[in-house]
């Protein structure tokens, strides 16, 4: 919930480790971390940049950062697909996180920070389409 500069000291650094510790113990091929907080901290999303676009430990990894706001947009969707009978499955949401790690293209994380919500909104009009 923390939302400031300390957001980043107390959850940057932390987020990452547990996560990589996560992985080495999973036997799937490809884990994802969803961060959500109220409000992203700029520190926060450079932190958690360099771990998508570079490497943390050695291996690039995928988290995804979200605002609670985000979040209840995603629980929205599925709950409106739900009520108009439209199926909603894990692999539809992997490849939203997927689309969100996939930073090939993002030259920073301030363009990174502005692509998630484009991505977001690219991801629940597919399936109005």
């Amino acid at each position: 919930m923390l939302n400031g500069r300390d957001q980043w000291h107390n959850e940057g650094q932390p987020v990452m480790r547990h996560f990589r510790e996560f992985e080495k113990k999973s036997n799937q091929e490809s884990n994802f971390c969803i961060f959500i907080a109220p409000k992203l901290h700029r520190d926060t999303i450079n932190t958690f940049w360099f771990s998508v676009k570079y490497e943390y430990e050695g291996q690039k990894q995928k988290i995804t950062p979200f605002t609670i706001t985000q979040l209840i947009e995603i629980l929205e969707l599925i709950k409106d697909l739900k009520y108009k009978n439209i199926p909603f499955l894990h692999s539809q949401f992997q490849e939203l996180l997927e689309n969100i790690s996939n930073v090939q293209d993002i030259s920073d994380s301030e363009h990174w920070l502005k692509a998630i919500p484009n991505t977001l909104n690219n991801f629940k009009k597919s399936f109005y389409e």
